[in-house]
Formats: structure tokens, C-alpha cells, sequence
């Protein structure tokens, strides 16, 4: 008969504990930053600033052209460290950098336009 053999040591778990560890400080580091939103909400709502902080609708175009331009970045530094082709990172980039121009763009005319 055979005995059925566990592969999985002590060495073996301790393997995994930093990519436990990093996950569970990525949660903490989020839920951190989650708190501090809220409380800076909740003060500019007692201070009855709150309707002037939420007007601003380009935010959500600054991070998302920073988001794909990271995204991009990293895929053309990825392919030219492996010596691979270029996949879509150059499409990526340029397309980050254009929401970040857009961003730019935009709030020159706002400021234009209320001074």
C-alpha cells in the first residue's frame, strides 16, 4: 500500500506569510484611507462646506487618465524588460495622457471663466 505523502511543510507556509501579510496591509491601508474620507466629510458637512467640495465633476478624469497612464507605463517598461513586444501599454499611455491633458484643459477654462 502507499502512503499518501503531504507535500506542504512548515517552509512551505511560511512561503506564503509575506503575501499574506501584504494583502492584509493593503486592506488596513484602505480602510484607513476610507476613514479619513469620512471624517473629512463629515467635517466639511458640519462646517457646511460639504457643497462646494462635491461640484467639482473632473476629479473622476484626473484619476482615471493617472490610472491608465500607470497602467501603461508599466506595461511598456514590463515589455521592454522581458525583451517582448509592446502590447497595448503605448495605446494605454497615450490615452492617459490624454484624459490628463483633457483635466488640464478643463480647469484652465474653469478658472477663466471664474475670475
Amino acid at each position: 500500500m502507499i502512503s499518501i505523502q503531504s507535500g506542504f511543510t512548515l517552509g512551505d507556509a511560511l512561503f506564503f506569510v509575506p503575501f499574506v501579510l501584504l494583502g492584509v496591509a493593503i486592506l488596513v491601508f484602505g480602510g484607513v484611507v476610507v476613514y479619513f474620507e469620512h471624517k473629512k466629510e463629515m467635517a466639511l458637512i458640519e462646517s457646511g462646506q460639504y457643497a462646494d467640495a462635491n461640484t467639482d465633476s473632473r476629479a473622476w478624469i484626473l484619476g482615471g487618465g493617472l490610472l491608465v497612464l500607470a497602467l501603461g507605463l508599466g506595461s511598456v517598461v514590463s515589455a521592454f524588460l522581458s525583451g517582448g513586444a509592446v502590447g497595448d501599454g503605448v495605446s494605454a499611455v497615450f490615452v492617459g495622457l490624454a484624459a490628463l491633458a483633457y483635466y488640464f484643459y478643463k480647469r484652465r477654462v474653469v478658472a477663466a471663466t471664474t475670475a
